[in-house]
């Protein structure tokens, strides 16, 4: 052997024996690393799952209510491609790794599911009749605070109970992979606080008059109100954040910009029992007057989104109570699913709800995919008559476009309705898709459209189709 061969074989046999307690990394020639965390006492193990990531366990939790409401969680950090196993209560028949834009084709094997991810990513999967199991396949993290530095409100591995937690001007709360804090979260009138970590926060959070706000990392688990209620603040960041909301069968929405502007939610898996994604504009939250009403420059982008009970993935609505609500973009976004009534007849895939006297303008949504699971509507564009939630009279929808939209589910209806007094106008389909065909007018799906105007398709290069209805 080649004093050069010796050299490689001995700097391999160092790499490989200098590993971290915890941390697993294939040969060099993957380019794989892998952290995992410890169970915090007091959460339940999976009784259906078991996750083994590159031949290492990953601790999988059961959360949820029960029966197949329960959410299972395997949730660890990687670099590089990841082979995940999953091995079932019973047999595997039949499966679904979402979401169905990642192609993800795996081998059965009895009761195991073996297939590789190429790195950081969050799926969802349906075996047969389980419950859930979602993979939150987390980046690396950097930078990570320790216990002690200034500013820092750090929580190690194991279970914290602090029951409220009050936000300071600069602080940064940290929540360590392994550890679960039981708190609310609760701010008002603060600059730059972050929330971080790759622990378990369960409680919600509710940030007042507030800017440069950062969550990420986080796997906030929520019973009550809103998950996430941001109010009157800007500068507000949400990035690989996980929300699993239950129990509660109303109100119990994922993340709620109220009259912020600046606000940001990147890279988020959100299941929740009401709304996913809601955008609203309100002059008052409880005893605060909101002193900007607006709501303007609202990204949603690379989420993943389970709308469980009474849930669109992103709605704008219905609380749109004044002042203008604009310059949103929601983009490379699944959703699996949207399910529930509600005050308009149903949840959609995504939706606007004009439910107050706001004027709604510049909207996009942009390389979204909508699968089959739609109980209702694929598409609401609605303004009512400003009474459903409010008092103040209707509002206004004008300019919404929409840009290669996939919606799986032909079935479900379109529903584009303004009142007499208050039109929805200026809306366009561009290279749309319905069940894999392109949408170039009305009567290629079901559209249900009244006091509209300016209804415009474009399906291929030359191909425009212009409608009013009124």
């Amino acid at each position: 052997m080649s004093k050069t061969a010796i050299r490689i074989t001995i700097s391999l046999f160092l790499v490989l024996f200098s590993l971290k307690p915890g941390l697993f990394a294939a040969p060099p020639s993957t380019k794989s690393t892998l952290v995992t965390y410890p169970k915090p006492d007091g959460l339940q193990t999976s009784a259906n799952f078991t996750v083994r990531v590159n031949n290492s366990p990953v601790w999988t939790e059961q959360i949820g209510s029960g029966g197949m409401e329960n959410l299972h969680v395997a949730n660890f950090s990687c670099s590089g491609p990841q082979a995940i196993t999953v091995v079932a209560s019973s047999k595997i028949s039949k499966y679904k790794i979402g979401p169905a834009s990642r192609a993800i084709q795996a081998k059965v094997n009895g009761r195991e599911l073996n297939f590789t991810i190429s790195g950081p990513q969050k799926l969802y999967i349906e075996i047969d009749g389980l419950p859930a199991l979602a993979i939150f396949a987390n980046p690396l993290e950097t930078h990570i605070p320790k216990n002690g530095d200034p500013g820092v409100l750090y929580f190690g591995a194991g279970t914290h109970n602090e029951g409220e937690i009050n936000l300071k001007s600069g602080q940064t709360v940290y929540i360590a992979g392994g550890a679960v804090v039981n708190a609310n979260v609760r701010g008002k009138n603060l600059k730059n606080v972050k929330i971080e970590g790759r622990g378990i926060l369960n409680g919600n959070v509710r940030i007042y008059g507030s800017s440069n706000i950062d969550v990420s990392g986080v796997f906030i688990r929520n019973t009550s109100n809103w998950s996430n209620t941001l109010i009157d603040c800007e500068h507000t960041v949400y990035n690989n954040v996980k929300v699993f909301s239950y129990k509660g069968v109303w109100g119990i929405d994922g993340i709620d910009p109220v009259s912020c502007k600046d606000f940001k939610i990147n890279y988020c898996f959100i299941r929740t029992r009401d709304d996913c994604i809601s955008i609203k504009s309100m002059g008052r939250f409880g005893s605060d007057t909101v002193k900007n009403i607006n709501t303007d420059s609202i990204t949603v982008t690379n989420c993943l989104l389970v709308g469980w009970a009474h849930a669109d993935g992103v709605t704008l609505g219905f609380e749109l109570q004044g002042g203008l609500v604009q310059n949103v973009l929601v983009k490379n976004c699944d959703i699996i699913s949207a399910n529930g009534q509600g005050r308009t007849g149903g949840h959609s895939g995504f939706s606007i709800v004009c439910d107050g006297p706001s004027l709604v303008q510049n909207i996009r949504f942009e390389d979204i995919r909508i699968e089959n699971q739609i109980e209702y509507k694929n598409l609401e564009l609605i303004v009512t008559e400003g009474r459903r939630y409010g008092t103040a009279g209707p509002g206004n929808i004008k300019g919404v476009y929409l840009k290669n939209i996939r919606w799986a589910n032909a079935n479900k209806p379109f529903v584009i309705a303004g009142i007499p007094t208050n039109l929805i106008e200026d809306i366009t389909f561009d290279h749309c898709f319905l069940a894999g065909k392109p949408l170039s007018g009305i009567n290629d799906g079901d559209f249900q459209i009244e006091f509209a105007k300016d209804i415009k398709f474009i399906a291929g290069k030359n191909t425009q189709q212009v409608i009013s209805k009124e």
